[in-house]
Protein backbone atom coordinates (compact mmCIF):
# COMPACT_ATOMS: atom_id res chain seq x y z
CA UNK A 1 0.00 0.00 0.00
CA UNK A 2 1.06 3.49 -1.39
CA UNK A 3 0.73 6.98 0.43
CA UNK A 4 3.08 9.02 0.28
CA UNK A 5 5.10 10.39 -3.23
CA UNK A 6 7.57 7.60 -4.41
CA UNK A 7 9.06 6.69 -7.84
CA UNK A 8 8.89 3.21 -9.78
CA UNK A 9 12.65 2.73 -9.04
CA UNK A 10 11.11 2.88 -5.07
CA UNK A 11 8.65 0.20 -5.70
CA UNK A 12 11.16 -1.93 -7.88
CA UNK A 13 14.14 -1.79 -4.76
CA UNK A 14 11.27 -1.82 -1.85
CA UNK A 15 10.29 -5.41 -3.52
CA UNK A 16 13.77 -6.52 -4.01
CA UNK A 17 14.33 -6.44 -0.23
CA UNK A 18 16.32 -9.06 0.67
CA UNK A 19 15.76 -10.53 -2.92
CA UNK A 20 11.98 -11.00 -1.59
CA UNK A 21 12.80 -12.84 1.15
CA UNK A 22 10.32 -11.04 3.70
CA UNK A 23 7.31 -11.35 5.20
CA UNK A 24 6.68 -7.80 4.97
CA UNK A 25 9.17 -4.53 3.99
CA UNK A 26 9.06 -0.80 4.40
CA UNK A 27 10.49 1.83 3.46
CA UNK A 28 11.56 5.21 5.72
CA UNK A 29 9.26 7.90 5.51
CA UNK A 30 9.37 11.54 6.53
CA UNK A 31 6.90 14.96 6.64
CA UNK A 32 9.86 16.96 8.52
CA UNK A 33 13.37 15.42 7.56
CA UNK A 34 15.49 13.93 9.30
CA UNK A 35 12.35 12.79 11.77
CA UNK A 36 10.74 9.43 10.76
CA UNK A 37 6.88 9.96 10.76
CA UNK A 38 4.80 6.66 11.23
CA UNK A 39 5.96 5.60 14.56
CA UNK A 40 2.79 4.50 15.55
CA UNK A 41 3.29 1.12 13.65
CA UNK A 42 6.92 1.15 13.49
CA UNK A 43 8.59 -1.00 16.32
CA UNK A 44 12.00 -2.34 16.03
CA UNK A 45 13.39 -6.31 16.59
CA UNK A 46 12.77 -6.50 20.06
CA UNK A 47 9.34 -5.55 19.95
CA UNK A 48 9.70 -1.62 20.75
CA UNK A 49 8.43 1.55 19.42
CA UNK A 50 10.98 4.40 17.95
CA UNK A 51 13.40 6.02 20.96
CA UNK A 52 13.33 9.26 19.29
CA UNK A 53 12.23 9.64 15.66
CA UNK A 54 15.29 10.86 14.32
CA UNK A 55 18.39 8.37 13.24
CA UNK A 56 19.11 5.76 14.54
CA UNK A 57 15.36 5.76 16.00
CA UNK A 58 15.56 2.44 17.85
CA UNK A 59 16.57 0.97 20.98
CA UNK A 60 17.02 -2.45 20.14
CA UNK A 61 20.96 -3.05 19.00
CA UNK A 62 20.12 -5.65 15.55
CA UNK A 63 17.84 -2.67 14.48
CA UNK A 64 20.41 0.26 15.18
CA UNK A 65 23.54 -1.57 13.69
CA UNK A 66 21.07 -2.57 10.90
CA UNK A 67 20.37 1.14 10.27
CA UNK A 68 23.97 2.30 10.72
CA UNK A 69 25.12 -0.13 7.59
CA UNK A 70 22.36 0.61 4.75
CA UNK A 71 21.18 -2.49 5.69
CA UNK A 72 17.38 -4.03 5.92
CA UNK A 73 16.76 -3.34 9.25
CA UNK A 74 14.66 -6.31 11.81
CA UNK A 75 12.16 -5.11 12.98
CA UNK A 76 8.66 -6.59 14.32
CA UNK A 77 5.97 -3.83 12.61
CA UNK A 78 6.32 -1.02 10.12
CA UNK A 79 4.37 0.65 7.80
CA UNK A 80 6.10 4.00 7.15
CA UNK A 81 4.54 5.07 3.86
CA UNK A 82 4.82 2.12 1.54
CA UNK A 83 5.14 -1.44 2.25
CA UNK A 84 5.14 -5.16 0.62
CA UNK A 85 3.50 -8.22 2.41
CA UNK A 86 4.45 -11.57 0.74
CA UNK A 87 0.01 -12.17 0.31
CA UNK A 88 0.07 -15.05 1.10
CA UNK A 89 -1.51 -15.09 4.82
CA UNK A 90 -4.37 -13.27 3.44
CA UNK A 91 -5.29 -15.78 1.54
CA UNK A 92 -5.05 -18.98 3.73
CA UNK A 93 -8.54 -20.54 3.28
CA UNK A 94 -8.59 -22.13 6.90
CA UNK A 95 -7.67 -18.99 8.96
CA UNK A 96 -6.90 -15.68 6.82
CA UNK A 97 -4.92 -12.61 7.93
CA UNK A 98 -6.94 -9.87 8.14
CA UNK A 99 -6.42 -6.24 9.63
CA UNK A 100 -8.59 -5.71 13.11
CA UNK A 101 -8.53 -3.44 16.10
CA UNK A 102 -8.15 -4.06 19.58
CA UNK A 103 -11.09 -5.66 21.17
CA UNK A 104 -13.45 -2.87 22.59
CA UNK A 105 -13.38 -3.72 26.20
CA UNK A 106 -9.36 -2.82 25.98
CA UNK A 107 -9.60 0.03 24.04
CA UNK A 108 -11.49 1.02 26.63
CA UNK A 109 -9.21 1.12 29.55
CA UNK A 110 -7.56 3.64 26.95
CA UNK A 111 -5.30 1.49 25.09
CA UNK A 112 -4.98 1.29 21.92
CA UNK A 113 -2.89 0.03 18.70
CA UNK A 114 -2.29 0.12 14.56
CA UNK A 115 -3.94 -2.11 12.80
CA UNK A 116 -0.95 -1.70 10.54
CA UNK A 117 1.09 -2.98 13.64
CA UNK A 118 -1.38 -5.85 14.56
CA UNK A 119 -1.21 -7.51 11.11
CA UNK A 120 2.07 -8.54 11.51
CA UNK A 121 1.64 -9.74 14.85
CA UNK A 122 -0.82 -11.57 13.55
CA UNK A 123 0.83 -12.97 10.59
CA UNK A 124 2.76 -16.55 10.96
CA UNK A 125 5.21 -15.30 8.33
CA UNK A 126 6.31 -12.56 10.36
CA UNK A 127 8.34 -15.44 12.27
CA UNK A 128 9.70 -17.18 9.48
CA UNK A 129 10.37 -14.88 6.89
CA UNK A 130 11.10 -11.70 9.16
CA UNK A 131 9.90 -7.68 9.06
CA UNK A 132 12.32 -5.29 7.72
CA UNK A 133 12.84 -1.70 6.91
CA UNK A 134 14.74 -0.93 3.94
CA UNK A 135 16.81 2.22 4.43
CA UNK A 136 17.60 2.65 1.27
CA UNK A 137 14.20 3.57 0.13
CA UNK A 138 13.10 6.45 1.40
CA UNK A 139 9.54 8.75 0.53
CA UNK A 140 8.15 11.77 1.42
CA UNK A 141 4.53 13.76 2.03
CA UNK A 142 5.36 16.53 -0.13
CA UNK A 143 7.93 16.83 -3.08
CA UNK A 144 10.71 18.52 -1.29
CA UNK A 145 11.02 16.04 1.31
CA UNK A 146 10.84 13.98 -0.96
CA UNK A 147 14.02 15.21 -3.01
CA UNK A 148 15.88 16.00 0.47
CA UNK A 149 15.39 11.96 1.48
CA UNK A 150 16.53 10.99 -1.86
CA UNK A 151 19.07 13.20 -2.54
CA UNK A 152 21.94 9.68 -1.90
CA UNK A 153 20.54 6.37 -2.68
CA UNK A 154 22.93 3.49 -1.17
CA UNK A 155 24.37 6.33 1.23
CA UNK A 156 23.09 7.94 4.47
CA UNK A 157 21.25 11.33 3.02
CA UNK A 158 22.10 13.04 6.30
CA UNK A 159 24.37 14.68 7.33
CA UNK A 160 27.97 14.05 9.71
CA UNK A 161 25.92 16.56 12.19
CA UNK A 162 22.36 15.01 11.82
CA UNK A 163 24.32 12.04 12.88
CA UNK A 164 25.91 12.78 15.12
CA UNK A 165 22.91 14.49 17.21
CA UNK A 166 20.79 11.78 16.27
CA UNK A 167 22.98 8.58 17.82
CA UNK A 168 23.85 10.77 20.85
CA UNK A 169 20.02 11.67 21.57
CA UNK A 170 19.36 7.81 20.87
CA UNK A 171 21.83 6.98 23.69
CA UNK A 172 21.37 9.49 26.24
CA UNK A 173 17.33 8.60 25.97
CA UNK A 174 18.60 4.75 26.99
CA UNK A 175 20.81 5.39 29.33
CA UNK A 176 18.42 7.48 30.96
CA UNK A 177 14.72 6.50 30.51
CA UNK A 178 14.81 2.78 30.03
CA UNK A 179 11.08 2.82 30.02
CA UNK A 180 8.98 4.89 29.56
CA UNK A 181 5.70 5.63 32.22
CA UNK A 182 3.41 5.02 29.89
CA UNK A 183 4.34 2.48 28.61
CA UNK A 184 4.32 0.77 32.14
CA UNK A 185 0.70 2.14 32.06
CA UNK A 186 -0.24 0.11 28.94
CA UNK A 187 0.97 -3.15 30.27
CA UNK A 188 -1.10 -2.97 33.91
CA UNK A 189 -4.16 -2.23 31.76
CA UNK A 190 -3.25 -5.34 29.45
CA UNK A 191 -2.23 -7.13 32.79
CA UNK A 192 -5.90 -6.24 34.38
CA UNK A 193 -7.73 -6.77 31.04
CA UNK A 194 -6.03 -9.86 30.87
CA UNK A 195 -6.60 -11.42 34.08
CA UNK A 196 -10.32 -10.49 34.07
CA UNK A 197 -10.72 -12.46 30.44
CA UNK A 198 -9.24 -16.02 30.86
CA UNK A 199 -8.88 -17.64 27.77
CA UNK A 200 -8.94 -14.46 25.91
CA UNK A 201 -5.58 -13.15 24.64
CA UNK A 202 -4.01 -9.89 22.72
CA UNK A 203 -1.19 -11.20 20.20
CA UNK A 204 0.11 -7.67 19.46
CA UNK A 205 0.80 -6.32 23.04
CA UNK A 206 4.32 -4.43 21.42
CA UNK A 207 1.62 -2.57 19.24
CA UNK A 208 -0.09 -0.90 22.55
CA UNK A 209 -0.02 2.58 23.01
CA UNK A 210 -1.43 5.03 25.90
CA UNK A 211 -4.10 6.66 23.70
CA UNK A 212 -7.61 6.21 22.43
CA UNK A 213 -9.32 7.39 19.01
CA UNK A 214 -12.52 8.33 18.31
CA UNK A 215 -14.43 9.39 15.38
CA UNK A 216 -14.41 13.18 14.45
CA UNK A 217 -16.90 15.05 12.43
CA UNK A 218 -14.26 14.72 9.39
CA UNK A 219 -12.44 11.62 10.56
CA UNK A 220 -10.75 10.47 13.37
CA UNK A 221 -8.70 11.83 16.73
CA UNK A 222 -6.03 10.76 19.36
CA UNK A 223 -7.09 11.54 22.78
Amino acid sequence: MIHSLVQTDDVTRLLDTRHGDYAAACSLDSKHPPYVYDTFALRDADGHAPVVDRWPYFRSRASRDAVARGRPVPVTSCWNGMVAMDAAPFYDRARPLAFRAVADDLARAHVEASECCLVHADNPLSRTKGVFVNPNVRVGYNESTYEEMTRFRERSWLSVGSIARGTWQNRIVRWFAPVRAKDGDVRRRWAAWNSENPGREEIGQSCLVDEMQVLMWNGWAHV
